[in-house]
């Protein structure tokens, strides 16, 4: 009981000290209050105006970052157009590169078979030399029969 009481007389003392200190002082605030509201709000208006003069430009900033961003996405078009013209060449130019695949592979069946028939006139040529080499062997046999016998007479 005795620690209850000394501490409710201790803050009786303190209110009762206190409530004067704040009556004196609630006094001289109507003078100083007005100097002090005066600057208070000043410093408020310049505040303000700070916060208008940053949201202004933010406003700019953000501006400028819509165009930045807009010219982008232009560029990125672009740059997916000319992908996309730039893979459709690459589908032309395989499709060419299968033609000439094709192309080339006929071509050299074509060959195959021209060795095929140059083999065969060869063989034809071959035989025509050997026929004509009989050919002319008989032929100067003859000649020099008759050389000959025209010389024995």
């Amino acid at each position: 009981m005795r620690v209850w009481g000394g501490t409710v007389c201790l803050c009786l003392l303190v209110l009762v000290a206190y409530v004067p200190g704040a009556a004196a002082q609630d006094e001289d605030r109507p003078a100083k209050g007005s100097r002090a509201a005066a600057r208070t709000s000043t410093d408020e208006r310049g505040f303000l105006r700070q916060l208008a003069e940053s949201q202004r430009s933010l406003g700019d900033g953000i501006q400028q970052l819509r165009d930045r961003i807009d010219g982008l996405y232009g560029a990125l078009a672009e740059r997916k157009d000319d992908s996309t013209g730039l893979e459709q060449e690459v589908k032309e130019l395989r499709d060419e590169v299968k033609g000439l695949y094709v192309e080339n592979s006929s071509l050299k069946q074509l060959i195959e078979s021209l060795k095929d028939d140059v083999q065969s006139v060869n063989s034809n040529v071959s035989g025509f030399r050997t026929f004509s080499g009989f050919f002319i062997a008989a032929m100067l046999l003859l000649l020099s029969v008759i050389f000959l016998l025209t010389i024995r007479r």
